[in-house]
């Protein structure tokens, strides 16, 4: 069987593994995310080295040009990343000669939970990325929806609590989910991560309730049937249950089908940290 190979390119760190095409990883490193350059000379010097690959998936942070049809595809467009934006992910692939395919990071996450975690078996879910950035997936039948670009669920507006006047960390949105309740965005408010916070902090309530508004107006627009939230974020202790009583109690019972009200709804990815180099090798075996 043909080695794949595959790469997360994330905001804060890169993984990099070495491969099947149904996902099992073999072989993976990681190393920070640093500049252009420097990040994808390791890319390429993992891959050199060892048992040649076939293939490569790729799920990048964003946002990203992932329609072949696009004069920029493969690149990196207006992301709040300094001395990212413009830079051409095929070229920094080019040393390698092997084909590739491309899509966002938290669409490979997607793939991954929808081939061999939870959301198996789903026909309509979400994956959410709580991190650095907020990102997410609508996946249906297993395959990640595309449009005229890819979706920013992050940039997704919400309403602020009443005295809530902390600056947004987005850039270009004062009250986006990214903004208010990203990784960054907490530190900048508390000093400190939401897990490094005691659990009677408010910052807890507070995030649950910002990620709840997005999870509310994700089950409205898609109606899914589950809701994958990973990140470092996400791996506060009772942070799933506690944005799926916000989501519930934004949505005051309108809209709410049964499966929406079960614990499990809102649940951490099954692969753990590995779902986005599980999803980018299945999408290497399609390349």
């Amino acid at each position: 069987m043909n080695m794949m190979g595959g790469v997360e390119l994330g905001g804060t760190k890169t993984r990099v593994a070495r491969g099947m095409a149904d996902g099992r990883i073999l072989d993976s490193d990681t190393f920070p995310t640093e500049a252009p350059d420097q990040t994808f000379a390791k890319i390429v010097a993992f891959f050199a080295r060892g048992e040649p690959v076939a293939a490569l998936g790729v799920g990048a942070f964003g946002p990203v040009s992932i329609n072949r049809r696009d004069d920029d595809y493969g690149r990196l467009r207006r992301t709040p990343k300094p001395g990212w934006q413009g830079f051409d992910i095929g070229a920094g692939l080019a040393p390698l000669r092997v084909p590739f395919a491309l899509d966002t990071d938290v669409n490979v996450a997607g793939i991954g939970e929808s081939r061999l975690g939870a959301l198996k078996e789903v026909d309509c879910g979400v994956y959410l990325t709580v991190g650095t950035g907020i990102g997410g997936a609508l996946m249906l039948d297993g395959r990640p929806v595309h449009g005229a670009a890819h979706p920013e669920m992050g940039h997704i507006g919400l309403v602020r609590q009443p005295g809530d006047d902390a600056p947004s960390f987005c850039p270009y949105h004062p009250d986006c989910a990214e903004g208010l309740a990203a990784g960054p965005a907490i530190e900048q408010r508390y000093g400190a991560t939401l897990s490094e916070l005691g659990s009677g902090h408010p910052a807890h309530a507070l995030v649950a309730d910002y990620i709840g508004q997005l999870a509310m107006g994700l089950v409205l627009f898609a109606s899914a049937e589950r809701i994958v939230i990973g990140g470092g974020v996400a791996k506060a202790p009772g942070f799933h249950a506690a944005a799926h009583a916000a989501m519930l109690a934004r949505l005051n019972g309108y809209g709410v089908a049964d499966v929406m009200q079960r614990p499990g709804f809102i649940v951490p990815p099954t692969l753990g940290d590995d779902a986005g180099l599980t999803g980018a090798l299945i999408l290497a075996g399609q390349a």
